[in-house]
């Protein structure tokens, strides 16, 4: 009898085990959603980092200001090749020379990693009234920046989103040029 209770009590251990392993699976299975969790992005799209930065201003400070494209240097009036590093306002930047640009905002999540936000399209744009601005994910990031140690700055750019879903038709809009190594100006 006391062996039943035992074989009894392993099994139900051992079910309990593997519906907990199987909840935690289905997070697995969405890769976009996991490399943005690794970033400081849970699956709900709520921030999972702590609401007190442990980064001082100074330090997001030293980093602030305005960087250009490596091999794009020749814009020298920054109509596309640049980004204006700022923790308290909006940035534009440009995805199209000339056509489309957008308004994002940066956040620092560690020493060294740095999400950028869509919040809107830009008022200059010439191109782009057919994109469905609306419908882009406004707290997932669309790209990050990391700081490299010689100050230079390294932005992966990861697209647009809707729904958390990648959004496909326009993943590829300003990695052309936002994507690469930029220099402090």
């Amino acid at each position: 009898m006391k062996f039943k209770l035992i074989v009894t009590t392993l099994c139900c251990l051992f079910i309990l085990s593997s519906c907990k392993n199987q909840e935690s699976g289905e997070h697995n299975s969405e890769t976009r959603l996991d490399s943005l969790t690794e970033s400081g992005i849970n699956k709900d799209h709520s921030n999972t980092k702590s609401t007190s930065k442990p980064d001082s201003n100074v330090s997001a400070r030293t980093i602030e200001g305005q960087y250009i494209k490596m091999g794009e240097e020749a814009d020298l009036n920054c109509e596309c090749y640049c980004l204006d590093l700022n923790f308290t306002s909006n940035s534009e930047l440009c995805l199209s020379p000339d056509k489309i640009y957008i308004n994002v905002k940066f956040e620092k999540t560690n020493n060294t990693l740095i999400n950028v936000y869509l919040t809107d399209p830009s008022d200059i744009n010439s191109e782009g009234d057919k994109i469905p601005w609306a419908k882009f994910d406004r707290n997932i990031p669309i790209a990050t920046i990391t700081q490299q140690p010689n100050g230079e700055l390294d932005l992966d750019w990861l697209g647009f989103s809707i729904n958390g879903d990648l959004a496909m038709d326009y993943a590829i809009l300003g990695k052309k040029t936002l994507e690469g190594k930029f220099k402090k100006k």
